[in-house]
């Protein structure tokens, strides 16, 4: 009796130890799914946090855009009223142009817009001489700053010449100016880039008429069947560069520093007129050299281009001694 009162307790015993077991067995399958169920808790939570910031940050960002646009159409209001009042001014003026610059608005306004212009014309048309000279990114975007304010000072000539009297001492002094602080940038480019380098630069400097024009007839023709080459580009501006430094002109409207002295004078109709017929032997030239260059396909595209660049070049003269010249140029 006493073997089988013993038999029965530990088949109890061991019951119990089983049902045990299978119940720490649920209570650590039940801590483990409320573990889990908290970290997709916290995880929820932390989503919502980061929902939140960005609901905030996005309800900033459209405050923000909300004041700047509101600012900006003041602006825009602004520079209408003033273009407004500027073009009755002009109307009433001798020279319109002259009026429209003199509003110290409206000069700030176009020189933003060329400076805009300007980054984008040397960020494609000095890469490569950039990259030939091997500048790391903070000398390249110094020269950058310095070329773009370089290029400036012409622009801001340009605006002075247009608002300026017609003075010919004054239009002199301008000049004069211009001529010292595109020496002073020329002074801290042949520091940065040392003798021989600046020598280059003002080499390749000479070759952007050629660069931009080219340039241009390039996107032009964009990837189809008559697209440029990158050899075919590197030639073409090289041969209208010669041919453009070794052009005898009468009177050459190309370089400014030889006509501004006596811009009545240079810009009489009589010597634009002529410019526009030496041009047009300029370009014949440049046809004779385009054909060993450019394919067969390629050579009308160029000649249209060339005649699209050269009526807009005639009607800028034109304009340019209407407004300093003598007579007016007629077509």
């Amino acid at each position: 009796m006493k073997n089988i009162a013993l038999v029965v307790l530990a088949a109890a015993l061991i019951g119990l130890a089983g049902l045990y077991l299978r119940q720490s067995t649920k209570i650590m399958e039940a801590e483990a799914i409320n573990a889990g169920l908290r970290d997709q808790l916290a995880e929820l939570q932390s989503r919502l946090d980061q929902q939140q910031e960005r609901t905030v940050s996005l309800q900033t960002r459209l405050q923000n855009t909300r004041e700047k646009a509101i600012a900006k159409s003041e602006e825009v209001s602004h520079l209408e009223r003033a273009l407004t009042n500027q073009t009755e001014a002009a109307v009433q003026s001798k020279n319109p142009m002259a009026e429209m610059f003199k509003d110290p608005q409206m000069k700030d306004f176009v020189k933003a817009q060329q400076k805009m212009v300007l980054s984008g014309m040397i960020d494609k048309n000095y890469a490569s001489f950039f990259s030939r000279l091997g500048l790391g990114a903070q000398q390249a975007a110094s020269l950058k700053d310095l070329i773009i304010k370089k290029s400036m000072v012409d622009a801001q000539t340009g605006m002075s010449m247009l608002s300026s009297s017609q003075d010919p001492d004054a239009r002199t002094q301008i000049f004069e100016q211009s001529n010292a602080e595109k020496e002073g940038i020329n002074s801290e480019i042949r520091q940065m880039l040392g003798e021989e380098n600046y020598q280059d630069f003002l080499a390749y400097e000479k070759s952007q008429p050629e660069r931009m024009s080219v340039g241009m007839f390039k996107d032009a023709q964009a990837s189809g069947p008559t697209a440029l080459s990158a050899e075919q580009e590197e030639h073409l501006i090289q041969a209208l560069g010669e041919e453009r430094q070794n052009f005898k002109f009468t009177t050459d409207l190309y370089d400014q520093t030889k006509i501004a002295r006596d811009l009545s004078g240079n810009l009489s109709e009589e010597k634009v007129k002529q410019f526009q017929q030496e041009r047009a032997q300029l370009d014949e030239k440049y046809l004779e050299r385009a054909r060993v260059i450019l394919s067969d396909e390629q050579m009308p595209q160029f000649q249209k281009f060339l005649s699209s660049q050269s009526q807009l070049q005639n009607a800028a003269f034109g304009m340019a001694a209407k407004m300093f010249g003598g007579k007016q140029v007629t077509k």
